[in-house]
């Protein structure tokens, strides 16, 4: 088993909310470039709340398994887009 540094880590990474699943009850907030990272709820603020937890198990899955950690997208370039509302999500390890 892996073993994680003691040391804690501050990570980042933006990303993208949008809502109207459902006839608009389910918001979504999507990490791009993490495959299959994302958190769903019927309000946004829980998807808000819980989305440094998954972001926190998915990068400590990362470091378990020895996957490399790609870095972030551009959070300005991700607005561009114009696909949602972007938000920085930060977690620690």
């Amino acid at each position: 088993m892996a073993k994680i540094s003691k040391e804690t880590k501050h990570f980042g990474w933006p990303a993208i909310i949008i809502s109207g699943y459902g006839d608009g009850t389910l918001w979504v907030a999507n990490f791009v470039g993490l495959t299959s990272c994302w958190v769903e709820g019927r309000e946004r603020g829980d998807v808000v709340k819980r989305a440094p937890l998954v972001l926190a198990e998915y990068i400590k899955s990362c470091i378990e398994a020895h996957w490399p950690i790609p870095d972030p997208p551009s959070a300005s370039e991700l607005e561009a887009t114009g696909l949602g509302e972007v938000i920085t999500v930060c977690c620690e390890i």
